[in-house]
This record gives C-alpha cells, sequence and structure tokens, in this order.
C-alpha cells in the first residue's frame, strides 16, 4: 500500500518560510530540525551538504508541508531562478473563496506575484514567490 505523506519545497530561508505559510495558510510546525548534514549528504549523493528542515500540518486537512533550506558545500551554487519552470522545481497550490483577499494578503506578508493573474474555463489562478524563495499558486474555482 503506498499513501501521500507530504510535499516539499526547497527555500532559501528557513524561519521565513515557516513565517510565511503559518500566517498566510495557517500550518502549524509539527516537526523542525536544523543542521541535518549525515541523513541529507546520504540520501543526495552531495558530500558536505546539510539542511535545515521544518514539516508544518494543517489542522483541517492534515495535510503535511515540508521545508528544506540547504547549506551547499564551498564551491557549490544555486541559480537563483525566477519562475517555477525548470526541472527538480516545485510550486503547491491553494484553492481559496475569495481570491482577491488571498492575494492582498499573501502580498502584505512579502510574497510577489511572478506572473498575471489567468483565466482558465474552471476559474482563475495566479503565481507567487513567497519571502524564504518557494513558488505557490492561488486559485479560485468558478461554481
Amino acid at each position: 500500500m503506498t499513501t501521500w505523506h507530504h510535499s516539499s519545497l526547497v527555500v532559501k530561508n528557513l524561519d521565513l518560510a515557516i513565517s510565511f505559510y503559518s500566517a498566510a495558510f495557517e500550518f502549524q510546525v509539527e516537526f523542525e530540525e536544523r543542521g541535518i548534514r549525515k541523513e541529507i549528504s546520504v540520501i543526495t549523493g552531495i558530500s558536505g551538504l546539510a539542511c535545515d528542515l521544518a514539516q508544518l500540518r494543517r489542522a483541517d486537512t492534515g495535510h503535511i508541508l515540508e521545508l528544506i533550506a540547504f547549506h551547499y558545500p564551498a564551491k557549490m551554487s544555486v541559480e537563483n531562478a525566477k519562475t517555477p519552470v525548470f526541472p527538480g522545481m516545485a510550486h503547491i497550490a491553494f484553492t481559496v473563496e475569495d481570491f482577491d483577499s488571498v492575494i492582498d494578503k499573501v502580498e502584505q506578508l512579502g510574497a510577489k506575484r511572478v506572473g498575471d493573474v489567468a483565466y482558465f474555463p474552471e476559474g482563475r489562478s495566479a503565481y507567487f514567490r513567497e519571502p524564504a524563495g518557494s513558488f505557490f499558486e492561488i486559485e479560485q474555482l468558478d461554481p
């Protein structure tokens, strides 16, 4: 039997990401560990890699959001991508009832819109980048 456990996002700053997702979408920290070295080096195959990791849960859905801030070995750099379209990148999506008020809220919390609002037959949608660097989508579905 296979079940879905969590969604994971790479972020630049774990504290900023925890603060943002807690305030914007009511996630609560369930697990947090700093300075993970051995396990992250083993699972990624990158010697010297370390990370700070937190798992957040929403009380109403039970969904777990995992946030990881990597600490790269010397001489290793990561491209600062502007959109979530490159291999290995990800975003998560939230369906909301009041599209405009949620957009106002996340922008007040420091999120930046990636492009414009897109209109689909089933509703409207927009991508954002939150202050710690991860991408998310807000969508409102038409009744």
